[in-house]
């Protein structure tokens, strides 16, 4: 789970003082579920899936149809995190999930807007904000939005199976990663501010989307940004990613050196047949001085 989606179910636990019963979608197994983000005893925590897992009370049923199995307003917090663009008749899904919340119940939905595809065991949609809205449209709308901390990670993909593999070039896998959210109420209730208004140091990754702001150099007459600006910056998000803590101490280490080395073989790359390669060299050594100094701050 994205540590911004962790932050952000704080922010309505604490904001709403949220407590009771809660329902996951998909929670797959005990060790990626979100059961840690909800502790007994203030919360009940249960799961939502189509198979047996080792998470307990799981209950099984599907979230599109499950009035068989989950009695109308049975859950005070519905959460779901990169489940919905595996939900095949998502129409049908929303309003269940309005039909079990109770009254004043949350609805946390967290899904995709651009990623890879991830067959498990199919990937159906991709989501806008206007979408999810929309879809639960039975639900007062508290906040919505895009995530876009993971934006430029290089996602070549990772399951064994390849099954999630995608074409790997001079810019690495997939660097364009989305995510979506929406936040929704059952009813009215005491007023709450966004997450992504707050001064949380994560939220600002959720007011990143530049949707009726002009970005495009043609559009603005400018220069479109070198290779070199464009290396510099992604290292300097990554120093922010680690001072922010969004990343692992266990793993900021390999994965920063992994990348500002994809970044310096870039450089190295692209230095070659153009004028600006003294330029070009000089940032691949900035690059590399600052991982060892990030890496000392990391350790």
């Amino acid at each position: 789970m994205r540590t911004t989606t962790r932050a952000l179910i704080q922010h309505y636990v604490n904001e709403l003082d949220l407590a009771g019963d809660v329902l996951e979608i998909g929670g797959h197994r005990l060790a990626n579920c979100a059961a840690g983000e909800f502790p007994s005893p203030r919360f009940v925590y249960h799961d939502l899936n189509i198979e047996p897992s080792d998470i307990p009370n799981t209950i099984i049923a599907d979230i599109t149809d499950c009035r068989s199995t989950v009695a109308d307003a049975t859950f005070d917090v519905v959460f779901s995190s990169d489940v919905f663009e595996h939900v095949d008749r998502p129409w049908l899904a929303a309003p269940e999930i309005a039909r079990i919340l109770k009254p004043g119940g949350i609805s946390i939905t967290y899904t995709l807007f651009a990623w890879r595809n991830h067959p498990c065991p199919i990937d159906y949609w991709r989501y806008s904000a206007e979408c999810l809205e929309f879809l639960f449209s039975d639900l007062e709308l508290l906040e919505k939005g895009y995530d876009l901390s993971d934006r430029r990670l290089d996602q070549p993909g990772f399951w064994p199976s390849g099954q999630d593999s995608v074409p790997v070039d001079q810019f690495g896998g997939w660097r364009e990663q989305w995510a979506v959210y929406h936040v929704g109420r059952k009813g009215p209730g005491p007023a709450v501010s966004p997450f992504k208004s707050s001064d949380h140091p994560l939220a600002h990754f959720l007011r990143m989307d530049t949707q009726g702001v002009v970005t495009s150099p043609r559009l603005l007459k400018q220069e479109a940004p070198t290779i070199a600006l464009q290396a510099q910056r992604q290292l300097a998000e990554s120093a922010e990613r680690v001072e922010a803590g969004q990343v692992e101490l266990a793993t900021t280490l390999d994965n920063l050196t992994q990348q500002v080395q994809q970044l310096s073989a870039r450089v190295d790359q692209l230095a070659r047949p153009t004028a600006a390669s003294a330029t070009l060299r000089r940032v691949g050594r900035s690059l590399r001085r600052r991982t060892r100094k990030l890496a000392k701050t990391v350790r």
